[in-house]
């Protein structure tokens, strides 16, 4: 016997579920499943504990700390929540209060002590990363106990940390923070323009760069010394070299002892930068050396300030030959910008530096501004003003055989010395065959 509705659209034997009613019922059991959760995750913390400590920690509290400052102890719920941190729990970072009865009544000497001590729980799972930043710059200064030095939660922050996929600093965050005017430069040269305006990723390549593109992110380098900061450029402008051998005599010199913002950023004031470096050790002078002991050299040789004149950078350049030890201390030149900021303020192609006269004329500005830098350990320069006359000096016209260019660079006392050099080569030769001719003409004579 077969049922049938009024309708006649029922019978006793069931239709068969069609692929889309069902394909359609599993979305929805799915979306039933997963929308609590995702609910929970953007406003809930992971966990229970993390519920309970939210509790007391999502109203307003402090902790007056040792040095008398005042500690806010209050975390937003739902910056906790919807941070990448929040579903591993608050002992997880906090293992000290999981130990033992919360809270706490020992005493925090200060915030940055209380930093200093949670960041090392950030290597617990970023080991990777801990390791690149203890290379860094940043972390130099931390251990001279610089304040200021940013260490994990300065640029992450503590409990609203941000997936990488989202954490793009076009803003300047975290670098502003400290590098406010350099980055306030970089916001109107060519690269901060661009990324702008949108131009960010073509070909899975990154076009215009941001601070962690040429200085990295946790690895921080002082991109002062070294050809480090040419090398990062040409990675992004790998046809550079090729384009300035184009229409830049001795463009490979040019590359390599003129700084690339010393042309890019046309506005900056340039300076020469005569680096201490010893041929011996392949090293710039302080890398390899006590540092320290070679900043009251200069401060001893150089006891009114008025900057190193030729024969105080002679006696520098002795104190620093070690007893007992093989050194060959010289000076490597280069041409650079004067300031960070101005070096990051780097103008369109057009408006790049393309006249010689700018640099090889009597006078020039750059050669008016001399300095004299040692390199830290940590790559760091430190520049001592100096008279431009020591580019005349002895101690230059042995150093600066790489930066020199016949006529280019007035230092006349290079250019006279390589005349007389010219002269002599050829003096030699010529005196001895004209020598020759006269013994000879005298030998036939004497033979008749």
């Amino acid at each position: 016997m077969t049922l049938q509705s009024r309708a006649g659209g029922i019978t006793g034997r069931p239709k068969p579920v069609s692929a889309a009613l069902l394909v359609s019922l599993v979305i929805l059991g799915v979306i039933l499943l997963v929308s609590p959760a995702i609910a929970r995750s953007s406003s809930e913390p992971g966990t229970k504990s993390d519920s309970k400590c939210l509790k007391c920690h999502s109203r307003k509290r402090n902790k007056t700390l040792k040095d008398g400052d005042v500690l806010s102890l209050q975390v937003s719920k739902t910056e906790y929540a919807n941070s990448v941190h929040g579903d591993i729990g608050c002992t997880s970072c906090h293992q000290a209060i999981a130990a033992r009865k919360h809270p706490s009544r020992e005493s925090i000497a200060s915030k940055r002590q209380l930093s200093l001590t949670l960041n090392q729980s950030c290597r617990k799972c970023h080991a990777k990363n801990f390791k690149v930043y203890e290379s860094s710059i940043h972390a130099s200064l931390v251990a001279e106990g610089n304040l200021m030095a940013p260490l994990c939660t300065d640029c992450h922050s503590a409990h609203a940390i941000e997936s990488m996929a989202v954490y793009q600093p076009v803003t300047g965050l975290p670098c502003k923070k400290c590098h406010e005017n350099i980055y306030e430069a970089y916001a109107q040269s060519v690269h901060g323009g661009a990324r702008a305006n949108g131009n960010v990723i073509r070909d899975s390549h990154i076009q215009a760069p941001i601070c962690a593109d040429c200085h990295q992110a946790h690895g921080v380098t002082a991109v002062a010394a070294s050809n480090y900061l040419q090398s990062t450029c040409l990675d992004c402008h790998p046809d550079a070299s090729l384009a300035h051998r184009q229409w830049l005599p001795n463009a490979g010199l040019h590359l390599d002892v003129v700084s690339c913002a010393a042309c890019h950023a046309p506005l900056a004031e340039r300076r020469i930068n005569l680096e201490l470096y010893d041929n011996t050790a392949q090293l710039p002078v302080g890398q390899h050396n006590d540092h320290a002991q070679i900043k009251k050299q200069l401060h001893a040789i150089d006891e009114t300030g008025a900057g190193l004149d030729p024969l105080e950078l002679w006696n520098l350049v002795r104190a620093n030959s070690e007893d007992g030890q093989e050194t060959d201390i010289t000076l490597r030149g280069r041409m650079e910008v004067s300031t960070g900021p101005e070096a990051h303020r780097l103008a369109i192609k057009a408006e790049a530096v393309r006249n010689c006269d700018s640099c090889h004329h009597k006078g020039s500005d750059a050669f008016q501004n001399v300095v004299v830098s040692i390199t830290r350990p940590d790559g760091r320069q430190i520049s001592y003003e100096a008279d431009k006359e020591v580019l005349s000096s002895i101690m230059s016209v042995a150093s600066v055989r790489d930066f020199y260019a016949p006529g280019g660079t007035r230092i006349q006392l290079l250019d006279v010395l390589l005349v007389l050099s010219l002269v002599g080569g050829l003096a030699i030769p010529l005196g001895h065959i004209t020598v020759g001719k006269i013994l000879k003409k005298r030998t036939k004579q004497g033979d008749q």
